[in-house]
């Protein structure tokens, strides 16, 4: 599934904005409804129920383009928080996206992307890079902090995996290659790795 994450009118106010940003690396993009944000997804209309399950309000990327679903459901003004997951096109959509003085973070920010929509909106950008962390063991603390938020989410079930039904050992990953390859997975899709080695 395609999704980027479009979080917008914090009840919180800009504490919510800071939190969400904080825990982005950790906090699946539908699941951002359990820190206080209404939140809509933009996915196909195959995986539009999906997001419903999961608390967003979908948008259909393929039947409308960023400036209508902002005018309609923004009236205009934009999002206050965009959350890019799948880069590239999408990533310069979500600087199309974002409200003034709003805030744009993204986990695949590669590439050369025209930073003028953010500048004329007076909007920030943040790139995550998760494994920063543990490969350079700078600001493991934060990582350390991430993690522990992200589990209390998950403890008080506020946040919860979404995984294909499909189970998969390493004599069937190709098959898990073919089901993500073809798009009708169901967000992640889980390949057990057993040595048999304890």
């Amino acid at each position: 599934m395609r999704v980027s994450s479009i979080a917008r009118s914090c009840e919180a106010g800009p504490r919510c904005w800071s939190r969400e940003a904080r825990a982005a690396s950790v906090t699946p993009p539908c699941n951002w409804r359990a820190l206080g944000a209404d939140v809509y997804a933009t996915a196909s209309a195959h995986h539009a129920e999906l997001v419903r399950r999961l608390g967003a309000t979908p948008i259909d990327y393929r039947a409308r383009t960023v400036e209508q679903y902002v005018m309609e459901l923004t009236a205009g003004e934009g999002f206050d928080l965009v959350v890019d997951t799948v880069g590239g096109a999408s990533l310069d959509a979500s600087f199309a996206a974002v409200r003034h003085f709003g805030h744009v973070v993204s986990a695949l920010g590669w590439g050369t992307h025209a930073l003028a929509p953010l500048s004329f909106r007076e909007a920030s950008y943040s790139g995550i890079f998760t494994l920063y962390p543990l490969l350079t063991g700078r600001n493991r603390a934060h990582l350390g902090e991430m993690m522990r938020e992200a589990t209390r989410l998950v403890e008080s079930g506020a946040l919860a995996p979404v995984v294909d039904r499909t189970r998969f050992d390493l004599h069937s990953a190709d098959e898990a290659y073919k089901l993500v390859a073809s798009g009708t997975a169901q967000v992640k899709v889980v390949v057990d790795v057993d040595t048999g080695q304890h």
